[in-house]
């Protein structure tokens, strides 16, 4: 019998499967897999904010805390957020002082006020305002300080820091550093 006839019926199923298949995508690593995952969910989010300029906020989860946050600078001051705003200190708690501070993943966190429902969010050039829309500058790093004390840093601009200046005012994050009393905030559930 001869062996050229034997192998071509498999030599057919070959020719078959090749041309009609299509062209196969590499395997990707799982290093890859995870960068191309995380670059379309920064694309699917890139989306979600430009289409209604973020008119979807992130939630709130159940587990925000609705707090005041105290800074012992000065005579001690409440941070408040104003409908306007604009963020500043004032003595005695006001209706604008109740923060929800919620957590967006491990040691980072979103700060809304209240009563004014705007994102306590940081520039670029150290100062903090008050927005409708959350963006990547309204994420916060949030660290428990060996005085028992928390700051809150800019997560998209490091080194810009919360703070508040003996008056109550607000002050810029660049021109002060963690272990200032500028930037020390106790949260409080109580006036």
């Amino acid at each position: 019998m001869n062996v050229s006839l034997l192998l071509l019926p498999g030599f057919q199923l070959l020719l078959m499967f090749s041309v009609g298949a299509k062209k196969q995508e590499p395997v990707l690593s799982r290093e890859d897999q995870g960068t191309r995952l995380r670059d379309l969910w920064k694309l699917h989010m890139r989306d979600t904010l430009l289409k209604g300029k973020g008119s979807c906020p992130p939630p709130i989860r159940e587990g925000a805390k609705q707090l005041l946050l105290y800074c012992r600078v000065g005579i001690g001051y409440h941070l408040q957020i104003l409908p306007s705003g604009s963020i500043g200190g004032v003595h005695k708690p006001t209706e604008h002082c109740w923060l929800k501070v919620f957590a967006m993943k491990q040691g980072v966190v979103g700060i809304r006020g209240v009563k004014s429902g705007l994102y306590l969010c940081m520039s670029g050039e150290g100062l903090a305002y008050g927005t409708e829309y959350f963006s990547d500058d309204c994420l916060l790093k949030e660290n428990l300080e060996e005085n028992h004390y928390t700051t809150y840093s800019s997560l998209s601009h490091p080194g810009i820091y919360l703070a508040l200046s003996h008056k109550g005012e607000l002050r810029k994050g660049n021109t002060v550093g963690r272990h200032q009393s500028y930037t020390h905030f106790l949260p409080r559930r109580t006036p």
